[in-house]
C-alpha cells in the first residue's frame, strides 16, 4: 500500500464523521423557518457590534466614519440589541438622541412585530 493511500484512508476516516455532523447541523439550522431567522438574528447583531466598534475606532483616530444612517439601518434589520448593546460597552453614540431614544424605541418595535407574528402564527 503506498503512502499516500494510507494518508488517505486516515483522511477519510476522520473527515467522514466531521462532514456528516457538519450536513446535520446546516440541515437543521435551515429546516425551519425559525431557525432561520434565529441565525440571521445573531449575524444581525454580530455586525451592529462590529459597526459600532470600528465607528468608534474611526472617531478616535478622526477618520472617516460609518454613517449614522447605516448604523441605524442594521438596527432597524434586526441588530436593534447588538447596537444598544455596543453603544454602553464601547460608550460610543449613548449621547445622541437617534441612538439614545432610536435604538430603544426600534427595540420595542421589534418585540411588538414578534409579538404580533408569533400569535399570528407567522414565525412558527
Amino acid at each position: 500500500m503506498a503512502e499516500n493511500e494510507v494518508v488517505d484512508k486516515i483522511f477519510s476516516g476522520i473527515l467522514t464523521p466531521i462532514l456528516a455532523v457538519i450536513k446535520w447541523l446546516v440541515g437543521t439550522i435551515f429546516s425551519s423557518r425559525a431557525m432561520l431567522i434565529i441565525v440571521f438574528i445573531i449575524m444581525i447583531n454580530l455586525i451592529a457590534i462590529l459597526l459600532m466598534k470600528k465607528d468608534k475606532e474611526y472617531a478616535e483616530k478622526g477618520e472617516r466614519r460609518i454613517r449614522e444612517a447605516t448604523l441605524l439601518l442594521v438596527a432597524l434589520m434586526g441588530g436593534s440589541f447588538g447596537m444598544y448593546f455596543a453603544m454602553f460597552k464601547y460608550k460610543h453614540k449613548t449621547l445622541h438622541r437617534k441612538f439614545s431614544i432610536g435604538v430603544p424605541a426600534i427595540i420595542m418595535l421589534q418585540f411588538a412585530y414578534m409579538a404580533y407574528a408569533v400569535m399570528r402564527g407567522i414565525l412558527v
